[in-house]
């Protein structure tokens, strides 16, 4: 991914290794700057920052919207006439980075005061998600309506399926999140469960909130293989907790 913009007498490059990134990765790129005016110029408060944004604001401009978290800076020093100069960067990402979505996404802002101009990033949640999103379509027939970041880690909508057993439940949230190498899933089902307390027998509505912590024996067998039998095992525990049993 690269990016340019000139503001005289500057011109400002920027080249980020990869068009997208997983949470847990890194951000790494080369900032370039050239000075093309008649005299020196100072570098100060002036390089790259890692920043999260609402997107609407910042398509509007609104002041005080990115909200830097890490900066690498060019200065203090002063670029000659003529003169160009690098800055190698290099941002992590946290295992709990909030993913790009809809309505809020990281950017790379840079120039002066790390903030004249900017690019969106596309970060995505970590491989391990998917592929036990997968496993609850392959196996449960569970499809997935969209994921975004919430305040928990990253929250998947899903659809259930239209099998019997299921049929009470409307939908599912199941949010991720890592507690150092321990996986944590978020179960939010919603339920229709008889109510046989009053004079007529009535269908409501119900949340169901179920957590699972899995440790990394049980959810990896190493270089990125998944250990699909237990995750199944686990995922068998939460689904008996609100499958239909003998309600019908």
């Amino acid at each position: 991914m690269k990016g340019t913009f000139f503001s005289k007498p500057l011109e400002w490059n920027i080249d980020v290794q990869g068009e997208s990134w997983q949470q847990g990765g890194a951000l790494t790129g080369v900032l370039k700057v050239t000075n093309h005016g008649a005299e020196a110029v100072s570098l100060d408060s002036s390089g790259v920052a890692l920043a999260y944004a609402e997107i609407k604001k910042v398509q509007t401009r609104a002041e005080g919207s990115m909200k830097h978290e890490q900066t690498a800076n060019l200065g203090p020093r002063t670029l000659a006439k003529g003169e160009s100069t690098e800055l190698q960067f290099s941002f992590p990402l946290s295992s709990n980075a909030p993913v790009s979505d809809k309505k809020a996404s990281y950017y790379l802002t840079y120039g002066k005061d790390f903030n004249e101009s900017h690019l969106q990033l596309k970060i995505e949640p970590k491989a391990l998600y998917a592929k036990i999103i997968g496993l609850l379509d392959t196996f449960y027939r569970f499809k997935l309506k969209e994921y975004k970041a919430s305040k928990k880690g990253v929250e998947y909508k899903l659809i259930p399926p239209t099998s019997r057993d299921m049929a009470n439940i409307d939908s599912l949230l199941l949010t991720f999140s890592m507690n150092e190498d321990a996986l944590k899933m978020d179960y939010d089902f919603q339920v229709k469960k008889l109510d046989t307390s009053a004079v007529t027998t009535r269908l409501n509505k119900a949340t169901v909130a179920i957590e699972r912590v899995v440790t990394p024996k049980e959810y990896s067998l190493g270089r990125d293989l998944l250990n699909q039998d237990q995750l199944l095992k686990v995922v068998e525990t939460v689904l008996s907790e609100v499958k239909l049993k003998s309600v019908f």
